[in-house]
């Protein structure tokens, strides 16, 4: 049995009604209190003659009767702020995002859980967004490797393709794959991460000629050089900072014309590692938005390459940003030193 069910019979009333009782009872307590003490200390033997005692009993009904307005007062108070509260509470559980939450202007514990409320709706808001916008993508970005295979298996069996259907099916298998796995490196991040506790020493020569092995045969040709001193060592995740490179190497073998190039140099803050190509220049207005989530170029896929390179870079707090030079982009990453 709980400990507050002897007091449920009061709890299942109006605040208002809570209220009045409490304070009736400490008034009955304090008057009680009161004359004993005056029996005993101040006027001992004190007796009171039926008309005192009438006196007496009138000023405890006009305090009983104070106490009922004192109690309706507070409870308005009170119970105000938590109507409000639960016109919020019951906006959140319906789903009902288009009404915003009420906030007040008071400071107090409940205005404080209030107004947290409305924090909570747009950060609900945000998440909806995004895994509104995660199905969509992930609907389009996969169906249309899936469809393009199955049209190379239709084409082949009624004798269209030869076996340069089997060609196209590995290219859209490949890259079916490609987007899976940053699909889960997304949904795991944290746990493939780590804690930071765990960094050991990272070359970021090494890193860089992993990643110049790696796309060395790319389909397009483009030449990847490499210039990073050997003594260049970070504190990080080798395999997550090699996710940085492979990232933002192949989202520029998509838009470079002949050549890319890693290099690094010491700067104050760290080591500012830069991957050139000579693609077209990034337009001002997609600079912002280029590390955001799904966010796709014209030749992008889903959208998550640099957006896993950003989360990772961020999580050894470093720095990533992209600009223009005169022949095309460099993306830069700033770490810091061992």
């Amino acid at each position: 049995m709980s400990r507050f069910s002897g007091r449920s019979w009061l709890q299942d009333r109006p605040l208002a009604v809570q209220l009045w009782a409490v304070l009736s009872l400490w008034t009955l307590l304090a008057a009680g209190a009161g004359l004993i003490y005056a029996r005993i200390f101040l006027v001992p033997g004190l007796t009171l003659d039926p008309e005192q005692g009438r006196g007496l009993l009138s000023l405890l009904l006009m305090l009983l009767i104070a106490n009922l307005f004192i109690a309706k007062l507070a409870a308005q108070r009170v119970a105000e702020p938590f109507e409000l509260l639960a016109g919020n509470l019951a906006r959140i559980r319906g789903k009902n995002w288009e009404e915003k939450i009420v906030q007040v202007r008071r400071k107090d514990e409940i205005g404080q859980i209030i107004n947290t409320l409305s924090q909570i709706q747009r950060n609900v808001v945000e998440i909806n967004e995004d895994e509104e916008l995660f199905y969509q993508t992930v609907s389009h970005g996969l169906k249309t490797p899936i469809m393009v295979i199955q049209n190379c298996c239709a084409a082949y069996y009624d004798g269209i393709y030869g076996d340069e259907a089997i060609d196209i099916i590995m290219k859209e298998s490949l890259s079916l794959e490609k987007s899976v796995r940053k699909l889960l490196y997304v949904s795991s991040f944290d746990h493939m991460l780590g804690h930071r506790a765990d960094f050991r020493p990272v070359r970021l020569a090494e890193l860089s000629a992993e990643c110049c092995k790696r796309f060395l045969g790319n389909e397009k040709g483009i030449r990847l050089t490499a210039a990073v001193p050997e003594d260049f060592v970070v504190q990080g995740n080798a395999a997550s900072l090699q996710t940085v490179f492979d990232n933002i190497v192949e989202n520029a073998l998509r838009y470079a014309v002949s050549y890319i190039r890693i290099w690094a140099e010491a700067d104050p803050a760290g080591y500012l590692i830069s991957f050139e190509n000579d693609g077209r220049q990034i337009p001002r207005q997609v600079m912002d938005l280029l590390f955001e989530k799904f966010f796709k170029g014209a030749d992008g896929n889903f959208g998550l390459g640099l957006y896993i390179a950003r989360k990772i870079v961020t999580f050894h707090r470093g720095e990533i940003w992209a600009e223009n030079h005169p022949q095309g982009v460099r993306f830069r990453v700033l770490l810091k030193q061992s």
